[in-house]
C-alpha cells in the first residue's frame, strides 16, 4: 500500500479536505471522507480560510499531504520551533506555545479513519523528519492526547520517546521527542 501513498507538499487547493483532518487532530475525532454526519463548524471554516494563507501555523505552507490516487488521505502539520511565535501571532492570542526553539514540531497528523492502518502516518512522520533535518533541526516533538493509545503506539514504535506530561487547552497530553539520524532517514549531512 506504500507504494501507492505520494507524499506532497500542500497547495492551496487542498483546503477543504485538510482543514478536516485538521479539525479531525484538534478535536481528536475520526473523520472518513466523503464526511458522514458532521456539522459544519466555524472552526472548519476558519481553519480553510488560515490554510489558503501565507505565514501562519495552520497555512498550507507547513503541511505535507499524503495522496492516493490523486486524492488527498492525510496530513502532516509541522514547522520550525524557532518560528513558532511569529506563525501563533499570524493567527491570534488564543494559541499556546507548544514547541521549544531547538526542535522541528508536529502540531497535527490526521489520515481519514478508512484510509487508517495503511502505513499512511508512519509515511507522513517520515517526511516531516526528513524536512526536520532539511531545516538543520536535529531533533523532533509533539504532543499527543493522553487517552490517544493508537497514536502513541505509532510514536513509540517509530523512536519517540516520552519526555513529559503536559495540559495543552486544557486537556491532559504526552509530549515525546526523537532524536533524528540522518543515515536513518536516507539524508546526506
Amino acid at each position: 500500500m506504500q507504494n501507492l501513498i505520494q507524499i506532497r507538499p500542500a497547495q492551496p487547493g487542498d483546503a477543504e479536505r485538510a482543514a478536516l483532518l485538521l479539525h479531525s487532530a484538534y478535536t481528536h475525532t475520526h473523520v472518513t471522507y466523503p464526511p458522514q454526519d458532521i456539522q459544519e463548524s466555524g472552526f472548519i471554516t476558519r481553519l480553510q480560510d488560515f490554510f489558503r494563507q501565507n505565514t501562519n501555523r495552520f497555512s498550507y505552507q507547513h503541511i505535507q499531504v499524503a495522496e492516493q490516487n490523486s486524492e488527498v488521505v492525510g496530513v502532516i502539520l509541522s514547522f520550525g520551533g524557532r518560528t513558532e511565535v511569529d506563525l501563533n501571532t499570524a493567527i491570534g492570542n488564543w494559541l499556546e506555545r507548544e514547541a521549544l526553539d531547538d526542535e522541528w514540531y508536529i502540531d497535527a497528523l490526521a489520515v481519514f479513519q478508512n484510509w487508517g492502518r495503511q502505513g499512511i502516518g508512519a509515511c507522513l512522520l517520515h517526511s516531516a523528519e526528513r524536512q526536520a533535518l532539511q531545516h538543520h533541526y536535529s531533533k523532533i516533538a509533539l504532543h499527543v492526547a493522553q487517552e490517544n493509545t493508537a497514536a502513541l503506539d505509532l510514536y513509540t514504535r517509530l523512536g519517540y520517546i516520552v519526555t513529559q506530561q503536559a495540559v495543552l487547552y486544557q486537556r491532559p497530553h504526552i509530549r515525546m521527542v526523537k532524536k533524528l539520524d540522518h543515515k536513518e532517514l536516507g539524508i546526506n549531512e
